[in-house]
């Protein structure tokens, strides 16, 4: 992890200060002005740094077998980046392909960064008079469909943070916010009692950009929450300061976003779920929410806390089943082939001594009607309250957390 962003408090973070002045000028007026998150001023900073490494052994500033990481980011002032050109950047882009392996949408996000700072020094501070990434457009994206956890594996997931975890209500709880609430993970980490509204049902969070949403709350959740912070508020040793919702039980303090993924990666290992990571959990609530729970785009659009719709549109992707059903649903899906008559010219050839009368159509079939599970918009995937409670506390488990 970052030796920057401060996983205790998502929002805060060390100085940025080993790159460029121009870059480290640029973060700042991101996150100031902009009101970008500390997570994509980060980002967009070991971005830049990068393509600074880059253009130090492009140029010759550094010896030719220099390794990346060890060439120091700093010392190019604001005439370097007026000397770079369009052909840097294609080389760029060409190095990030064929020596780092990145992927269509790594590559795209850095060249945004690129984007970004030089529309930055041009148009926000006119330090420069042209803009050498103007005309370069990102490679266009492959069109994957985004994975995720069907009910059924949800359910077992939920079932494995009982037998897996040295604080059972805790982790239980987390991965229920994450399946109902499709909250990202560095909102849930960041999450403050004084956040939660048990009486209106409903969970303030602070998404990208510091944009505040209301994210309401079905049974599932309720029962978690209540689950879980009444053993939290009655921890041994607990600071009767500490407002994270989430922490350790061994340090009662914020839990981080590491260590988060760490309980949720064991607990899918041991429902047997490879290939999961924690976000696949927000796609899952976003897919079942759209696919069985009557949820219109522009509602979950809001409850996911987009910027764009078409951000949101990546999950309108149907399963085989809603296909086959709309088919079937065709208002001449049960029109059958009419008789032939003396007014209908049958062109049909027919095997000697049959008739187009005596060609019967075939046996209509019938639709089979795909059940959602009931009651889950509503509900929440959960499992029962009852049998979370007769859950042992179990405090010798498999690592401090």
């Amino acid at each position: 992890m970052s030796i920057y962003l401060d996983e205790k408090n998502p929002g805060k973070h060390k100085p940025f200060d080993d790159a460029a002045p121009d870059i480290v000028e640029y973060v700042r007026y991101l996150e100031v002005i902009a009101g970008k998150s500390a997570n994509t001023a980060f980002s967009y900073y070991c971005d830049l740094r990068g393509f600074s490494r880059f253009m130090k052994r492009r140029r010759g500033l550094v010896p030719e077998d220099s390794e990346m990481k060890d060439i120091d980011p700093k010392g190019l002032d604001t005439a370097f980046w007026a000397s770079v050109t369009k052909e840097d950047i294609y080389e760029y882009l060409y190095f990030l392909n064929r020596e780092c392996g990145n992927k269509k949408s790594s590559t795209a996000r850095r060249l945004a960064s690129l984007h970004g700072f030089y529309d930055y020094l041009v148009n926000q501070v006119n330090r420069l008079d042209a803009d050498p990434t103007a005309a370069i457009h990102p490679p266009k994206q492959d069109k994957v469909l985004p994975k995720y956890l069907t009910a059924e594996q949800s359910m077992e997931l939920l079932e494995s943070t009982q037998t897996q975890s040295d604080f059972p209500e805790r982790d239980y709880c987390m991965v229920t916010l994450f399946l109902n609430c499709g909250m990202r993970l560095a909102e849930l980490v960041g999450m403050n009692l004084d956040d939660i509204d048990l009486e209106n049902r409903q969970i303030r969070l602070f998404g990208k950009g510091h944009k505040e949403r209301m994210v309401y709350l079905n049974d599932a959740c309720m029962e978690a929450l209540r689950l879980y912070l009444g053993k939290r508020n009655t921890m041994e040793g607990l600071l009767p300061q500490e407002k994270a919702v989430f922490i350790t039980r061994r340090r009662k303090e914020r839990i981080s976003n590491r260590r988060v993924e760490q309980l949720v990666t064991g607990a899918m290992k041991a429902a047997g779920l490879k290939g999961f990571s924690t976000h696949k959990l927000r796609h899952t609530a976003a897919t079942l929410m759209y696919q069985t729970g009557n949820v219109d785009i522009l509602t979950l659009k809001q409850l996911l806390g987009h910027s764009n719709v078409s951000t949101t549109q990546i999950y309108t992707h149907l399963q085989e089943f809603q296909v086959r059903a709309a088919i079937e649903e065709n208002p001449l899906g049960k029109v059958k082939k009419p008789k032939a008559s003396s007014r209908i010219l049958d062109t049909t050839e027919k095997e000697t001594g049959e008739t187009a009368e005596d060609s019967a159509p075939d046996e209509e079939l019938s639709a089979v009607p795909m059940k959602a599970f009931e009651g889950a918009a509503q509900d929440g995937i959960g499992l029962d309250s009852s049998v979370l409670a007769m859950k042992p506390d179990a405090n010798a488990g498999n690592g401090n957390s």
